[in-house]
């Protein structure tokens, strides 16, 4: 009686562990898939299309020949201020626009987003380079800047 009292115990644990060893994980058909987005000072990782924002300032990213970068910079044009950007010969400014983000107009003084697409014509490293500032000012060297560096392959 005590045997079998052991061999069932041993059956339902092992039955409990095979329940639980099913429970983890996720199965394939639910597998998270990440976009991989450059950050200052970390290995350059290689994309097709990259957004990216004032996060990725000073960034090195790796891409190919006739890819496109999302270039998406917070801006406020009411008080004067404005991103001059620049970009080395390589690349292509395809797209430049400004979203308000209060499109009802009633809101004085908001801001808004400047966006930019920028394909990757040749081949070799290419340079972003923007300031924000206000276009009747002297440079002063403590404005703002961003600047993304694109290896081109």
């Amino acid at each position: 009686m005590n045997q079998t009292i052991i061999i069932v115990f041993l059956g339902i644990m092992c039955l409990i562990g095979v329940v639980f060893a099913g429970c983890v994980g996720s199965a394939p058909g639910n597998q998270v898939v990440q976009t991989p987005s450059p950050t200052p000072f970390v290995t350059p990782v290689k994309v097709d299309h990259l957004v990216v924002n004032e996060a990725q300032n000073t960034a090195l990213v790796y891409m190919n020949k006739s890819n496109v970068i999302t270039l998406k910079l917070q801006e406020n044009p009411t008080t004067g201020f404005q991103w001059n950007l620049t970009t080395t010969s390589g690349l292509h400014i395809m797209n430049d626009t400004y979203e308000p983000s209060d499109t009802s107009g009633k809101l004085v003084g908001s801001g808004g987003i400047h966006i930019w697409d920028i394909s990757t014509d040749t081949i070799g490293e290419q340079k972003i380079h923007g300031v924000y500032e206000r276009s009747w000012e002297q440079t002063s060297g403590n404005e703002t800047t961003f600047s993304m560096t694109i290896v081109v392959d």
